[in-house]
């Protein structure tokens, strides 16, 4: 009964810190960021801070895992959503599906690639791994089609429709030179060539 004030506490400073964080993240300007003006916006000392996050790429690392579970639970809602057993619209509504979602955590996504080229990468095998089964589980959905190649070729097309999109979030010249619903419906047309389907 006595600790729960300094749980409610803690939990707050921590709500206070990943808000900064991303606001940071969301305006770009987090790598500029140093621990000392992320405590001071968060309203914390400088040794609270470190107390939570030994470092930035912790807190990016921190980030990126709460991400992945809110994700995976949003995808497989959304998946679960379509009705359609034909193969060629599953593709669409993920490729749909990817696009969106990725695009909505596009600053994350930049501050994952930077940290990582500074040499801080917060990427952890945790974070493979729980990538990796979002994958299988997606892969699983879309095998489950009509005329699927099977589960291997299935894996293969959703990476590659993720792997695209991420890659036109931190470097966006493909949505730039092509426009966004160009290049849009060139992942899918890959994706769906790659399946064995003609449109």
């Amino acid at each position: 009964m006595l600790h729960a004030p300094q749980q409610k506490r803690s939990e707050q400073t921590l709500k206070r810190i990943l808000t900064v964080c991303g606001e940071l993240v969301d305006q770009g300007r987090f790598e500029q960021a140093s621990m000392q003006e992320i405590a001071r916006d968060a309203g914390v000392s400088v040794g609270t801070l470190y107390k939570r996050f030994s470092s930035k790429s912790a807190i990016v690392e921190y980030l990126v895992e709460r991400l992945q579970v809110e994700q995976y639970e949003e995808i497989i809602a959304e998946l679960a959503a379509c009705d359609s057993l034909q193969l060629e619209d599953r593709v669409r509504f993920l490729s749909d599906l990817l696009h969106q979602n990725i695009h909505q955590y596009a600053g994350l996504l930049r501050t994952v690639v930077l940290t990582h080229l500074l040499g801080q990468s917060p990427i952890s095998e945790t974070t493979n791994s729980r990538s990796g089964s979002l994958i299988e589980t997606v892969a699983g959905w879309l095998s489950e089609s009509r005329d699927s190649p099977g589960m291997e070729r299935c894996r293969h097309a959703v990476a590659s429709m993720a792997f695209s999109y991420q890659y036109s979030v931190v470097y966006p010249t493909p949505e730039v030179l092509l426009g966004t619903e160009t290049h849009r419906k060139l992942v899918c047309e890959m994706a769906l060539n790659y399946l064995g389907v003609s449109t």
